[in-house]
């Protein structure tokens, strides 16, 4: 983010009615906790989080409310949460302050995994939340800072620049982005036999493919990425740095990512090139097919909030997936 658009934030900032919907679910949250302390950090984190909310969805940009650990009863009880799911982007902080602070420490839980941090300063006497800016994850150093904040109208289009991201654990929910649907969908495509792609996985597994156009002839790949109940193969590990999961026990999420022909072909096009990336976009994985491969699987296990992509080449052409668990 350009320092040149970094303003004295009181010039800029946007206030955000508390309406009574908003107070009303903050107070339920606080309701929640037995201590004084806690429920105030909840009923204050609980507004930030739906005034930020409610602007963005002013702006036309797509939420998920209930979607974040703020939403999440266990996790608000030990963390100190306030996090808005921006679809197809990922986790904003939202962190409140009492009207006449100028800054605001973030907890050490919230790592790198969040794309942004929005600084909100309740003002509980005039019933409003004013939000004073924003700050890049990457600009993140502890603590945030008015004097250090960008200015909102620059958030439409840094949100904008983030990665497309595909939320594993929304899946768990019912909740898909366009473009990954059943495994149905294969087996209607042209001169492809429905029974061809059943899934060899059982049906209590949850299980979504994407169709990706290689740019010739028409010809199709399909992406499948599939969440497990269980494996009795081995799973490599996306991450040995230790678990990322916080003060509530979370369990990792066993994942199975496959490259089938999503057409005629019985087998995959040769030297297409299927990597896997870590979250500092570090390659785990380089593999290739060779003439009559069927297809390509990879086993592996992530723990809650890891990122991690998929790339796929052959040629010219590049198809890039970004996901979190």
């Amino acid at each position: 983010m350009n320092k040149n658009n970094q303003f004295p934030t009181e010039d800029w900032s946007i206030p955000v009615p508390l309406t009574s919907e908003i107070l009303h679910i903050a107070g339920q949250f606080a309701k929640e906790q037995p201590i004084a302390t806690k429920a105030q950090q909840i009923y204050l984190n609980t507004i930030a989080v739906c005034a930020v909310n409610n602007y963005l969805r002013i702006l036309g940009i797509p939420t998920n409310l209930t979607a974040g650990d703020s939403w999440n009863s266990a996790v608000r009880l030990v963390e100190d949460v306030a996090d808005l799911w921006i679809i197809g982007k990922g986790s904003l902080e939202c962190r409140p302050i009492l009207s006449g602070s100028s800054t605001c420490s973030i907890p050490p839980l919230i790592g790198l995994e969040k794309i942004g941090y929005v600084m909100v300063e309740i003002n509980q006497e005039y019933q409003q939340a004013i939000l004073r800016g924003f700050a890049s994850n990457k600009q993140l150093s502890g603590h945030l800072s008015v004097d250090n904040l960008n200015s909102l109208a620059d958030l439409p289009v840094y949100l904008n620049q983030i990665r497309p991201l595909v939320n594993l654990s929304q899946w768990l929910r019912n909740i898909f982005e366009t473009g990954w649907e059943t495994i149905e969908i294969l087996g209607k495509q042209p001169n492809q036999p429905a029974l061809a792609f059943r899934s060899k996985f059982k049906t209590n597994n949850l299980q979504r493919c994407k169709l990706l156009e290689l740019g010739h002839k028409g010809e199709l790949i399909a992406l499948i990425v599939t969440i497990i109940s269980e494996s009795k193969s081995p799973l490599l590990r996306l991450s040995s740095a230790g678990s990322k999961a916080t003060g509530v026990p979370r369990s990792n999420i066993n994942l199975v990512i496959e490259l089938k022909p999503g057409s005629s072909q019985c087998y995959l096009p040769a030297n297409l090139q299927l990597i896997l990336l870590d979250e500092q976009q570090q390659a785990i994985i380089d593999t290739k097919t060779k003439e009559c491969n069927p297809h390509i699987q990879l086993d592996l296990t992530a723990e809650p909030g890891e990122h991690f992509t998929i790339k796929i080449l052959k040629g010219d052409v590049t198809f890039t997936e970004n996901f979190i668990v």
